[in-house]
């Protein structure tokens, strides 16, 4: 006797699209919220100045931030000394160099230095001379850019 062929549903694909593109959307959302920190380099909150610029990469930036009250941190670690500082800058330069297998690259890492715009800038110059002890050739000061 002949079997009877069985009429099948096709697959409700939406029952399990539309759950995974409610989870892209809060993943893209999330993304979207933090890009700023992710870009970043450093958590430490200052309140950068405005000036006419021109834009660098700073993916490969050594950040070094210092707050209002003076306090100066590299990354998210803060410094306790200026001594300090400049020993932790000088190891990064040195990772820097041998991490791309030319030690002749050592002090060309650009170093960043936001510095809040309310803050005795005497301290910024005691940060600029530090990375330059350090053996620091490209530095940078931080600024937002000013809409002409």
């Amino acid at each position: 006797m002949a079997k009877k062929l069985e009429r099948r549903e096709p697959p409700d694909v939406g029952k399990y699209l539309f759950p995974m593109a409610g989870v892209m959307i809060l993943v893209l959302a999330t993304m979207i919220a933090n890009a700023q920190a992710l870009f970043q380099g450093t958590s430490i909150k200052v309140d950068i100045p405005k000036a006419n610029v021109i834009e660098v990469d700073l993916e490969q930036s050594i950040p070094i931030s210092v707050t209002k009250e003076g306090k100066i941190y590299v990354g998210d670690k803060e410094m306790p000394t200026l001594d300090a500082l400049r020993e932790r800058v000088k190891e990064m330069q040195r990772k820097y160099a041998m991490d791309a297998g030319d030690p002749t690259l050592e002090g060309t890492q650009l170093t960043v230095i936001r510095a809040d715009k309310e803050l005795n800038w005497g301290k910024v110059l005691e940060v600029i001379d530090e990375t330059k002890k350090a053996g620091c050739k490209r530095t940078a000061l931080a600024v937002i850019k000013r809409r002409r």
